[in-house]
């Protein structure tokens, strides 16, 4: 009677071109089967790993066996690694195939399972192939975790950047100079401001193309590679740390280290306000009903017509209702409406500059006693390793020195950071935020909702009242009112709060005008 067979070949991806491929394995199976008058009752093929029998068409074959009980004899391939490259799970399979009568067959490693000694060849012959893939596996981790440590990102690159080689035809990762990575120095910068809640960012920048879920945006804020750092994984007695890499990075340490700041709570975020706003109303709690003095609030109404009509309405009762548009219009014309002058706010910003340079002598101080306690802490780090190389501390004892610090070279370098970014020159940024606060107006119809309702609550100390087709003179920061000129609109009037600017102190405290914020 002949014997059934089922012909398997399988090839991975790295096998193609290694005398494996799979045009050639039917070929010499199918060959076989008709030398030796072997019915083939069916074929399969895999382009998976040996390491595992999770493959798509090896669980086909075995529910082909059971389906089709005492009607498949062997299962017929070339050598046992296209079998497996799993010692322990080929035994395993060996033993499933049995208890259906079916008996693997490698035609060019031929074994007779009825022969005692033949199982001590079945064993070398499946080691070889897991041996093998142990070996290249192993190669590759020592590879990448070398080229790690000398700086290389080794993979897929980061958003924002594309992977290319080097002169020496070396990996290596450079900027896109494209959208994405405008898109990430855009999400680092914009979230360092504090302006922005990191889901309400998110949501941003996903419109304009940054396409993130939330857990990839958080992890994206906190990789270290955007700043020029490599990753290098824990390995034996060894802990994972970051090294200074290759590439160029794409954010500055300050920006990325102020988003640690946020991130991990050691810096004060602005209130969560983003779920509120909306382009339409961005007047929205910042106005306040003249009948009731309770907030307004803003929706739409629908009409007769099927057109939605869009107000600021009071929601206690009183019937308080104003057009959003003419609302909205008649704040862009209060914001003209400000003089702001010139001879003031040059005055103001001479003295900002000269503050901030008398500043500098004592933080010049702070950033040499820093840069002692970072030299402190990394001779320690030397001296604790030397101690274990020597016997001296255990290798676990080392660990826990050793994370401790790591911890304090990490807070001392954040800190030298921002110290020195303090010493910087601060005429160029203080000129470009007195130019944009000479128009206001522009300013504020250029930005979006969250910096809009940001510049209000900047300028203004209290809630707003509109009535009478315009706004009570309302409140002024002291900063905004020491750089306005006099004006008869700021005068006061009888429901209003007289806001005679030419009484402001000039003893203005200077942290409260927000350079960061323009």
């Amino acid at each position: 009677m002949k014997q059934r067979a089922i012909i398997y070949t399988r090839v991975s991806t790295d096998e193609q071109n290694n005398g494996y491929s799979p045009l050639d394995q039917k070929t010499k199976l199918y060959q076989y089967c008709e030398n030796n008058k072997i019915e083939v009752v069916g074929f399969f093929h895999d382009d998976e790993s040996g390491k595992t029998f999770d493959r798509p068409e090896w669980i086909n074959i075995m529910s082909f066996i059971q389906k089709n009980r005492d009607s498949v004899d062997l299962i017929i391939f070339l050598k046992w690694d296209r079998f497996s490259r799993n010692v322990a799970e080929a035994y395993i399979a060996i033993k499933a195939l049995r208890k259906f009568n079916v008996e693997p067959l490698a035609i060019e490693q031929p074994l007779d399972f009825e022969v005692p000694e033949s199982k001590i060849m079945l064993a070398i012959y499946l080691a070889a192939p897991e041996v093998d893939n142990d070996r290249r596996a192993l190669n590759i981790f020592n590879g990448m975790r070398r080229a790690r440590k000398e700086g290389r990102w080794v993979g897929c690159c980061l958003r924002g950047y594309k992977n290319t080689r080097d002169e020496n035809n070396k990996p290596i990762m450079t900027p896109e100079g494209g959208a994405q990575e405008k898109l990430v120095r855009k999400a680092f910068r914009d979230f360092a401001s504090g302006i922005y809640n990191i889901e309400e960012l998110r949501r941003k920048l996903n419109k304009e193309g940054l396409k993130c879920n939330r857990s990839s945006f958080w992890k994206l804020l906190k990789n270290k590679g955007y700043i020029g750092k490599v990753f290098v994984m824990a390995y034996k007695d060894e802990p994972s740390h970051w090294v200074e890499g290759l590439h160029e990075p794409l954010i500055s340490e300050k920006t990325f280290y102020d988003v640690q700041d946020i991130l991990e709570g050691r810096r004060k975020k602005i209130p969560n306000t983003f779920a509120r706003a909306r382009a339409e109303y961005p007047l929205r709690g910042f106005l306040t009903c003249p009948r009731c003095s309770k907030p307004l609030t803003a929706s739409a109404s629908t009409g007769k017509s099927g057109n939605k009509f869009l107000y600021y309405h009071c929601t206690k009762g009183c019937r308080e209702r104003q057009k959003v548009d003419v609302v909205n219009n008649a704040f862009t014309d209060l914001l003209k409406s400000f003089k702001i002058d010139r001879a003031y706010l040059k005055l103001y910003g001479e003295i900002l500059k000269d503050k901030l340079k008398n500043s500098n002598s004592s933080v010049k101080k702070d950033i040499e006693n820093n840069s002692k306690e970072l030299l402190k802490q990394q001779t320690r780090q030397k001296n604790a390793r030397n101690l274990m190389l020597d016997g001296e501390i255990t290798s676990s004892e080392f660990k826990e020195m050793k994370a401790e610090i790591e911890e304090n070279i990490t807070q001392l370098t954040i800190e030298g950071i921002n110290l020195k970014s303090s010493m910087g020159s601060y005429e160029g940024k203080i000129d470009d935020c007195l130019d944009l606060i000479l128009d206001l107006e522009k300013l504020y119809l250029e930005k979006d909702t969250v910096v809009k309702q940001r510049i209000i609550s900047s300028i203004f100390k209290e809630k707003l009242i509109f009535e009478n087709s315009g706004f009570r003179t309302p409140k002024l920061n002291e900063v905004v009112a020491l750089i306005c000129s006099k004006d008869k609109d700021f005068e006061g009037n009888e429901k209003g709060k007289n806001c005679n600017f030419n009484n402001s102190s000039l003893q203005v405290d200077p942290e409260r005008f927000e350079l960061s914020s323009k």
